[in-house]
């Protein structure tokens, strides 16, 4: 769910600080430095976003997934929000095998062909449709997702409040 209405990618939603959610305000902040878990050669570790744009960005959260993170993060201690089954950091492998498990499972009726196959980076491609059927501007949509728009749109469009 905080995939699919932030457009977090999976190593910023792994690596979320429970220091960089804020739910009596309603936001979740990608930090510059260890906004993100990232996994190589078995080894987890705290770094960087993937882009520049994505770092030291506020995502708004709407009130329903307030409450649903309320709830994650009172089910648990561990200083992430997203935690595995035994309490410990997210491995993306093991999330993966979990990930198919549930969309598996969700799509056993017929009626739900179109979700078959589902990957959690296709939320970052919901949302982003998401937020185009609500005319969001482009440069809100940018900086929510972490992207930079180019060119001289992106020297003189800034987000406003308004439209966070």
């Amino acid at each position: 769910m905080t995939a699919a209405y932030t457009g977090l990618r999976w190593g910023e939603l792994a690596g979320l600080h429970r220091d960089n959610v804020n739910l009596r305000e309603g936001w979740i902040f990608v930090a510059d430095e260890d906004g993100a878990l990232i996994e190589i050669n078995g080894r987890l570790s705290k770094g960087r976003p993937k882009t520049r744009a994505s770092r030291g960005r506020y995502i708004r959260l709407p009130k329903f997934l307030i409450d649903l993170l309320a709830l994650v993060m009172s089910s648990h201690e561990h200083a992430h929000v997203f935690v595995g089954g035994r309490g410990a950091l997210q491995r993306r492998s093991t999330f993966g095998r979990t990930w198919r498990t549930a969309v598996a499972r969700a799509t056993a009726p017929v009626a739900h062909r179109m979700i078959r196959g589902i990957h959690l980076h296709d939320m970052r491609h919901a949302h982003k449709t998401w937020m185009i059927e609500d005319n969001i501007p482009e440069v809100a949509q940018c900086d929510r997702l972490g992207h930079q728009l180019e060119g001289v749109r992106g020297v003189y469009s800034h987000t406003t409040p308004v439209m966070e």
